[in-house]
């Protein structure tokens, strides 16, 4: 199970060419009027950008699947080519990411998120860091 799930989170990551980064309430319904949806702290499409975003969310290779009592400080809305979204996994300040219902998965790197979010969505480094 968890290397489908691992395969599930690099195939993910792999085909994603946007990302939107909100804080800990999220980034609502893809239904909802744009006025009353919540604005994104960042908006990331550059291939660069991409590239160490996929480093920075890698799982550990060993690691569990867990399940912490923990609500996520950040939100990343992870967009396909034709912007639409793919998944949105929580990143807990722990070091940890939630993937949906499938459970928070250990980061390879903890700090490569941090750096990535000091260089690319600096207004989100903040929630992070504490």
């Amino acid at each position: 199970m968890i290397s489908h799930l691992l395969a599930d989170v690099a195939d993910t990551l792999h085909r994603t060419t946007r990302v939107r980064v909100f804080d800990r309430a999220g980034p609502g319904t893809p239904t909802q009027k744009r006025r009353t949806r919540r604005p994104a702290l960042a908006d990331e499409r550059a291939p660069e950008a991409l590239i160490h975003l996929r480093e920075a969310l890698a799982p550990r290779p060993d690691t569990q699947v867990m399940d912490w009592m923990e609500w996520p400080v950040l939100w990343l809305e992870l967009l396909g080519p034709d912007d639409a979204r793919s998944t949105t996994p929580g990143l807990l300040h722990c070091g940890w990411l939630r993937w949906g219902s499938d459970g928070d998965l250990e980061l390879r790197n903890p700090t490569a998120i941090v750096q990535w979010l000091t260089r690319w969505a600096p207004a989100a480094t903040a929630a992070i860091a504490e």
